[in-house]
């Protein structure tokens, strides 16, 4: 009895036999078409910012995102924003200082669910998709469901690249967690998600995660949507998701992935509101720039030592060197 139980266990999990795993090795991608939704050969990228990204000296993300468009068309969407021209021109700017030659601008300050919405126009030779930061709930209640939002769907799909930064970047998960937890112990009380664009499949996205101490919230949420990864983006960083079921990480900070695969114990659906939580059995991983994650495996890589710096990446360690040397008096 003990064995058909563990073997219905492992069917459930999707770690069933040798033949299913088989199946995983023989196509490459196993249950990525889960994981990133849809047709995971033809997807394009997904970049997640943690905020705060450098727009000054080195730009690693920024320019790796503006040589990943290259010669293609931006569209720079402010949606998010109570600044919407303002931080229009701020990236307006960036981003053509960096050779990106066709920009455009997404602003919207009204939801519009006819097929005839004019600022379908701005999206129709679009490549990639940059949301800028703000409110996230801006994003989904005025997206989310419409033409536009399939558009945006549409160009990630045919291979183009979706770009987020702070709020922008927790909107293109599956769920994304919503509100400003008081710092302290996590109650059951505290967690309030609503579902995010979807992009990111099978992902909640959190951001400025170790500046703003959301540990305990992003594992409350995988406590309760455990089949989830929950990622977690430090300042100045990016989580970098390719359509083939990995991602890795991009900048000073680092990732934080929260795997509630194997999850034994939680009380969130047996105790009241106002006690904390309890969770049993979940995984931690830290990624710091360079490092991968293999979502299909749900295994992290080590970049390796052996791996050369970008010319950006060593800038940027010489950087923080020498903000080190000038902050405690070194040499």
């Amino acid at each position: 009895m003990a064995g058909n139980h563990n073997d219905r266990r492992k069917a459930k999990n999707g770690r069933g036999g040798p033949a299913e795993r088989e199946g995983v090795k023989k196509n490459g991608r196993g249950e990525s078409q889960k994981a990133n939704g849809g047709n995971a050969a033809h997807a394009g990228a997904l970049i997640a910012i943690g905020g705060a990204e450098d727009r000054e000296d080195t730009k690693i993300i920024l320019s790796s995102l503006a040589e990943r468009i290259g010669s293609g068309t931006l569209v720079i969407s402010t949606l998010a924003s109570g600044y919407a021209d303002e931080v229009w021109e701020i990236y307006r700017t960036l981003f053509t200082s960096m050779g990106v030659k066709h920009v455009k601008h997404l602003c919207m300050d009204h939801r519009d669910e006819s097929p005839e919405d004019p600022r379908l126009g701005v999206l129709a030779d679009a490549t990639a998709v940059f949301f800028t930061g703000g409110d996230q709930l801006r994003i989904t209640t005025r997206l989310g469901g419409t033409p536009l939002s399939e558009r945006v769907e549409e160009i990630y799909r045919q291979g183009g690249i979706i770009a987020g930064t702070s709020a922008g970047a927790t909107a293109l998960g599956e769920m994304m967690l919503v509100g400003s937890p008081v710092e302290g112990i996590c109650k059951l009380r505290d967690v309030k998600m609503t579902p995010g664009l979807g992009l990111a499949k099978n992902m909640i996205i959190d951001q400025h995660f170790s500046e703003r101490g959301r540990m305990r919230r992003l594992l409350a949420a995988v406590a309760v949507n455990p089949r989830m990864l929950g990622i977690g983006v430090d300042e100045d960083t990016a989580v970098v998701i390719e359509g083939d079921g990995t991602f890795r990480a991009l900048g000073s900070g680092a990732v934080y992935v929260v795997d509630g695969h194997d999850l034994s114990y939680t009380n969130f659906s047996e105790t009241s509101f106002s006690r904390a939580m309890s969770v049993f059995g979940v995984k931690l991983h830290v990624l710091s720039s360079g490092d991968s994650f293999d979502v299909i495996s749900r295994h992290p890589a080590h970049a390796g030592a052996g791996v050369e710096n970008s010319e950006a990446e060593l800038q940027l360690l010489k950087g923080a060197a020498s903000s080190e040397v000038a902050k405690f008096g070194i040499g």
